[in-house]
């Protein structure tokens, strides 16, 4: 097999075979291994417990817009790509050298995780894109007569449309693998007698992937070095520039209005900060000027969380993409030698990819957070009510009172028995007002 995928290489720069660079790729390699499968195991099972967050959050009523049913649709996707890499992860680390462990059913799934994951990944990578170029053409029409309207249909047919995209550029990669029957003891070291002349399932390259001077395996590697990683990344390298170019603009224009709205209004002089920030009600409500500002920097402060994002994307998927490339261009020694010694790395870089938007949403976005304490930390649990009272128009009673009650003034809790639950039910009542992201 490794003998026919030599012919179809694509070799323009040899490489020696004997490096001391591919010794240090081998040590990070022989470093990391041990730990590799532990540490993906633990990052599949937190990211998607925060992916299913980010799901339940985002469909609900009041954030149902279309930056957001991107952001669902790619909460989906990372969460089809982590769980069947759980699946592979748990199966193929702790099995034994069983048959039944190398069976062809395994080997189906182990076909159908490589389709998955490529496509669940690429369609999270165009995605992102589709979600830089919504948030770009809308800053860039915000100062326009026609502003730029776009609705949840519009969002619907672009997942729809990214979702399809990616499934017919996979097609080669369809095509592309077979499943071999193998003696079980060429494939693992089996231990029991009885088991020496059974046979595995692996699944490896068709025959047809090889017909044509190699053309499908030519097609579905340059599909999936170029087309789902070079070029997303470049596109968002591009948006990423744009956006923060708009930004740096904007927030110039903005201080220029705070500069100038600043001297007086209505015959006083407000505090910029204060007003700037909601603190100072009445010069927010008296200077409109100072109200836009406040507007403007919530819509600046949705596109740095969104330019967070992208940022995330082209940190863990720019690296992939190069070394694919790489790997095409130069021979087989750099395949053996260093992409495969770093290939772990990779994959552990995609994994946190998918698991860091939950934190970005959370450090970011306080509509997100209340949303999210409304859903998964609820005011009632186990059939008590815990109140925060409010310490204004709070007057502490004197000591003999307090000895006579024999209660504490300074504890600001009540606990109420709610007749509806049959446990203690804990609320918490002092919440800040929800704000946009």
């Amino acid at each position: 097999m490794m003998s026919n995928l030599k012919r179809c290489q694509t070799v323009i720069i040899e490489l020696p075979e004997r490096s001391i660079v591919y010794d240090w790729f081998y040590a990070i390699h022989t470093f990391y291994r041990p730990i590799h499968a532990y540490l993906s195991i633990i990052i599949c099972i937190l990211g998607a417990m925060c992916n299913f967050c980010n799901i339940v959050v985002l469909t609900r009523k009041r954030m149902r817009t279309p930056v957001n049913m991107i952001l669902t649709a790619m909460a989906c996707c990372d969460t089809v790509v982590l769980f069947s890499n759980l699946v592979y992860t748990t199966h193929y680390t702790f099995t034994n050298c069983h048959p039944e462990q190398w069976s062809y059913g395994w080997a189906i799934f182990l076909v159908c995780h490589a389709h998955l994951s490529l496509i669940g990944h690429s369609s999270s990578i165009w995605l992102s894109v589709m979600l830089a170029l919504i948030r770009y053409m809308t800053l860039r029409s915000r100062k326009k007569v026609n502003v730029l309207q776009i609705h949840l249909r519009h969002s619907y047919m672009a997942i729809a449309i990214v979702v399809l995209f990616v499934t017919l550029m996979n097609t080669p990669n369809f095509l592309a693998y077979k499943i071999f029957e193998m003696r079980l003891s060429e494939t693992c070291n089996t231990t029991d007698i009885g088991n020496l002349d059974a046979f595995a399932y692996i699944p490896g390259v068709s025959d047809l992937a090889l017909e044509a001077h190699c053309l499908t395996f030519r097609m579905a590697f340059w599909i999936s070095g170029t087309l789902f990683k070079m070029i997303p990344c470049l596109l968002l390298s591009s948006f990423v520039w744009l956006l923060m170019k708009i930004l740096t603009k904007v927030q110039q224009n903005r201080l220029k209005l705070l500069y100038n709205s600043s001297r007086y209004c209505d015959g006083k002089k407000y505090d910029d900060r204060k007003a700037y920030q909601g603190r100072n009600k009445n010069a927010s409500d008296s200077c409109p000027a100072k109200t836009n500002a406040s507007t403007v920097y919530r819509a600046d402060r949705t596109t740095r969380m969104l330019l967070t994002i992208l940022c995330v994307f082209l940190i863990t998927e720019l690296p992939q993409g190069i070394m694919m490339l790489l790997s095409g261009i130069l021979p087989e020694a750099f395949r053996r030698h260093i992409y495969n010694s770093l290939g772990d790395l990779l994959d552990l870089l995609s994994l946190c990819n998918a698991c860091t938007t939950f934190i970005i949403y959370c450090s970011m976005s306080e509509q997100f957070r209340n949303e999210f304490k409304q859903v998964f930390l609820p005011y009632s649990l186990f059939g008590y009510k815990l109140k925060w009272k409010s310490k204004q128009g709070y007057k502490q009673p004197s000591s003999s009172a307090q000895s006579s009650t024999g209660t504490n003034s300074k504890t600001n809790f009540e606990l109420h028995w709610n007749t509806k639950h049959n446990g203690p039910l804990v609320s918490v009542t002092s919440e800040l007002p929800m704000e946009g992201p």
